[in-house]
């Protein structure tokens, strides 16, 4: 009889504590990944002609994604050249997270030295854009601040321009285009904040002896953003190709979308290009990169996507009518979910390679090198797919390719921390 009590008394308490845990998971779950990410990013200058770019973003610091105060990045050089669209003097740039009187704070700026864009229309001695966004933790109240963002000897089309202009002040350039100064962008919600400031932001519409219609010139550009509570960060890249030799570049990351760690508020965002060719290796049809993504205090979630029309890889050596990279992570520590597809997929020398290509096929393309289909790599919080890698390792191959030479087609990446 004892014994029998004991062992009901035993199963009792069991029962219990199996309860109490039950009930108190969720809660810790809740708690344990509440937090607040700080984006900031700053550049001196870009130059872009159409979707090309002509001069590259000069000295850029990037805060990045991150959920600690007390970051700091700061970048500088001495000049840029890129006659007669701009030239420059230093330029320097900075972005942080930092904690402040009120509560914390996540702010860039760019400041930029004897600016001359298209052969002198626009100048100025310097140039400083500022952005700042801020939360007070006892109201969770968020606001956004160009405080500090100055123009020194400012002139337009010859026309001394003094102080600061005021926000998102235009001003046409007969037979060329127009510039706005001091341009703001900024957004203030309950949940997140961002303000992205640019000094000089001229616009060619007309070609003229300095610059074809289409171009683009910034000059000191400066970007902030505060987000939280979420219960986690985000993270995303998608684009439709890319090569390179070692740290030697053959083709940027074409048509590239990138995932903001705080999300897209549930909207897709979309970068897309009617073809991609880049010379010897590939061409392509349509291609459109998209993320998407949801960071709120209790839920986490991203959708990246590339597809590739019509690929032709190494002179039909791979072909394919259309290529999906499709990842997704959901929750915190993320689920990982992969749905990548080939339609039409061709390899010379494997005849028998399908469409339904098991992740991770590695194959050998004879006098060239590796190639690898559906390529996926997995961690604990983030999942990569690269739907066709080629890895060149033979010297003299018949594309004349670097041993060494790497090509991805169809890149997606998503994470959550």
């Amino acid at each position: 009889m004892l014994r029998r009590i004991h062992t009901l008394w035993l199963a009792a308490i069991a029962g219990l504590l199996a309860a109490m845990l039950a009930n108190a998971a969720p809660v810790l779950a809740l708690t344990a990944t509440s937090e607040t990410g700080f984006m900031g990013s700053a550049y001196g200058s870009e130059v872009t002609v159409a979707s090309t770019v002509h001069s590259g973003r000069s000295a850029p610091s990037t805060l990045g994604c991150t959920s600690a105060t007390g970051v700091t990045h700061t970048n500088t050089a001495a000049s840029v050249s890129a006659p007669p669209a701009l030239s420059t003097g230093t330029i320097d740039t900075s972005a942080a997270s930092e904690t402040t009187s009120t509560g914390v704070a996540a702010t860039s700026s760019a400041t930029v030295q004897g600016v001359s864009a298209l052969g002198g229309l626009v100048s100025a001695t310097t140039v400083q854009s500022v952005s700042t966004t801020s939360e007070d933790t006892q109201t969770g109240a968020f606001s956004t601040s160009a405080a500090g963002t100055e123009f020194v000897g400012l002139k337009v089309a010859g026309v001394p321009v003094t102080g600061t202009p005021a926000p998102n002040t235009k001003i046409g350039l007969p037979g060329v285009g127009y510039v706005i100064l001091n341009q703001q962008v900024s957004k203030v919600g309950k949940s997140h904040a961002d303000l992205t400031v640019i000094a000089i932001h001229v616009y060619v519409t007309h070609t003229s002896k300095t610059a074809k219609a289409g171009t683009r010139v910034v000059v000191s550009f400066a970007s902030s953003g505060l987000g939280g509570p979420v219960s986690g960060l985000l993270d995303g890249l998608a684009y439709g190709a890319h090569a390179n030799v070692a740290k030697t570049i053959i083709a940027g990351e074409l048509f590239p979308e990138s995932l903001a760690c705080l999300g897209t508020h549930g909207k897709t965002k979309t970068n897309s290009g009617a073809s991609v060719s880049i010379p010897g290796v590939l061409t392509s049809g349509t291609v459109t990169d998209t993320v998407k993504g949801t960071a709120e205090p209790k839920s986490a979630s991203a959708v990246v996507t590339s597809t590739v029309q019509g690929l032709n890889l190494l002179a039909s050596t791979v072909t394919a009518t259309a290529i999906e990279a499709d990842v997704t992570a959901k929750g915190n520590p993320p689920a990982l979910g992969d749905d990548s597809t080939f339609l039409g997929l061709s390899v010379a020398g494997h005849p028998g390679i399908g469409d339904n290509v098991a992740p991770n096929t590695k194959l050998h393309l004879a006098g060239i090198g590796t190639l690898w289909l559906h390529r996926q790599i997995k961690t604990a919080n983030k999942i990569t797919v690269i739907m066709v890698q080629l890895v060149v390792t033979v010297a003299g191959n018949p594309a004349g390719l670097k041993v060494g030479t790497t090509v991805n087609v169809a890149y997606a990446q998503a994470s959550i921390n």
